[in-house]
């Protein structure tokens, strides 16, 4: 097979860097054994968080951390988290949880992000909480020393403001199902008494609304709440649309998925064809967005929840699974159908950052390992912040999924490539101006697709240089994931 990328690449829509973000809440050991290790544990951390997770979302280049939820957003009170005096409480949500313990809360989710890098995205209480328990949270994070939240924030030693721009209002499950089922005016009119206080105090706010995804199965939702909160397209709405759908044995649609080890042929394929309903779920939105919103006001999509939940993951234990290649091949793809939709998706949160479903990293004790997926975003993070481009294939290839990008100044040129055959190598051919040559190549791949990383072998699946030639044929073995980085020597 043939790739042709031509000499003056036809520049398209830049890489949004929130599309490797991520997001956790208090639910088995995601937060506490797992981030939050505190101040006076021998594993090693800054100021209580662990050190190795920190590293590893650098090295991932996670941009965007949404918290504390999920379900646990709309049961979290701020306040229970800041201050010298914390409460622990019963924990609302069903999990082996009983008490949910506040040693990490608004403060210490800030400097995490601070120390990685990223945006916090906070979500608001919207199904037990209040606008004015929302609005006070909002001047904590944001309101000068001279407020009454300000004041306590700098009492409790962080003076100057977070300047926390990204806000989401409520989250689907407890908005939709458990609370307002098929109502989506009740959510608007809630959405309103959340957002328009602070719209008025800072114009630059991301507003993040609920979306609704193709399996929740209502299908005017979405429109009929963009309707209300827009006054029919004269206003401005919310800037981006949340949605979340989960791929896996763990979901009665897609129980073809099989086991999270021991699945058949059959099921990996099934897994990889089921990402045709992630591009459903975009494609409704952008129809929404266009039929119910001024295109005046840019409204893009947060798909700020994702992953291959497998059924061994259960509320008994935390929903921790194991992943294996075959988990690295559908996040490839995964964030392959993000970027070639990045003119309207901006955001994307693999689900959940440590400990729970498709992580980043395992956790035990002073143990941490990288899973599979960790090395997919590790690899895939140089097309962040560059221009995807068209790749032409003369003989398309359903196996072969590829992605090309470039830098702003013409400069450096990504590709990654997945070759999702199980049994059979791809043979591909780039076809490029003399003036590009490589950089690097980097392979993500085991000779057994259902290999894994533990604790005891943490390396199983890990990326490695890879000797090729672009000039002529390169092989991509089955079952993996190749990144190329060229440069160009005539700039």
């Amino acid at each position: 097979m043939n790739l042709y990328i031509y000499n003056e690449p036809v520049k398209t829509h830049r890489i949004s860097p929130f599309l490797h973000s991520t997001f956790f809440e208090y639910f088995g050991s995601t937060v506490y054994d797992g981030i939050w290790v505190g101040k006076e544990s021998p594993i090693p951390n800054v100021d209580g968080i662990r050190k190795s997770v920190i590293d590893g979302c650098r090295e991932a280049g996670i941009a965007a951390v949404r918290w504390p939820g999920g379900c646990c957003a709309d049961h979290y009170h701020w306040k229970d988290g800041v201050g010298k005096e914390r409460k622990s409480r019963i924990h609302p949500i069903p999990c082996p949880d009983k008490i949910w313990h506040h040693d990490f809360g608004t403060d210490e989710f800030i400097h995490f992000c601070r120390l990685i890098g990223a945006e916090p995205i906070i979500v608001a209480n919207t199904a037990t909480g209040s606008p004015d328990e929302f609005l006070d949270w909002y001047e904590y994070c944001n309101g000068p020393v001279e407020t009454k939240y300000g004041s306590y924030r700098a009492e409790n030693g962080h003076p100057e403001p977070y300047n926390v721009k990204y806000w989401g209002i409520g989250n689907t499950d407890e908005n939709v199902w458990w609370i307002d089922y098929n109502n989506p005016v009740a959510y608007a009119q809630n959405y309103l008494k959340f957002t328009t206080a602070i719209r008025e105090l800072r114009n630059d706010l991301h507003i993040i609304g609920l979306g609704l995804s193709e399996r929740h199965y209502l299908p005017g939702w979405v429109g009929k709440f963009l309707d209300y909160v827009t006054h029919r397209q004269r206003q401005k709405g919310p800037d981006s649309l949340s949605v979340h759908h989960y791929i896996g044995s763990a979901k009665s649609r897609y129980k073809e998925c099989g086991d999270a080890v021991d699945f058949s042929d059959e099921n990996y394929y099934f897994s990889l064809d089921a990402l045709k309903y992630y591009q459903k779920d975009i494609d409704l939105h952008r129809g929404y967005i266009s039929e119910h919103t001024n295109e005046r006001f840019k409204t893009t999509i947060c798909f700020d929840e994702w992953s291959l939940w497998h059924s061994e993951a259960t509320l008994e234990n935390g929903t921790r699974q194991r992943q294996t290649l075959r988990d690295a091949i559908f996040a490839a793809c995964t964030l392959h159908l993000f970027y070639r939709n990045c003119d309207i998706v901006e955001f994307a949160m693999e689900t959940q950052l440590v400990n729970l479903l498709q992580s980043l990293f395992e956790t035990e004790g002073p143990k941490c390992y990288k899973t599979p997926t960790f090395y997919v975003f590790k690899l895939f993070k140089e097309h962040l912040k560059q221009t995807i481009i068209p790749i032409y294939q003369d003989r398309p290839n359903s196996m072969t999924d590829c992605v090309a990008s470039i830098s702003s100044d013409g400069k450096k040129l990504v590709i990654t490539m997945v070759n999702k055959d199980l049994h059979n190598k791809q043979k591909v051919n780039v076809r490029l101006d003399d003036m590009w040559i490589l950089d690097r190549a980097d392979i993500l791949w085991n000779p057994n697709v259902r290999s894994m990383n533990t604790f005891e072998e943490p390396y199983n699946i890990s990326d490695r240089p890879v000797e090729t030639d672009i000039k002529n044929s390169m092989e991509l073995p089955p079952h993996s994931i190749m990144r190329i980085i060229l440069r160009n020597i005539g700039l």
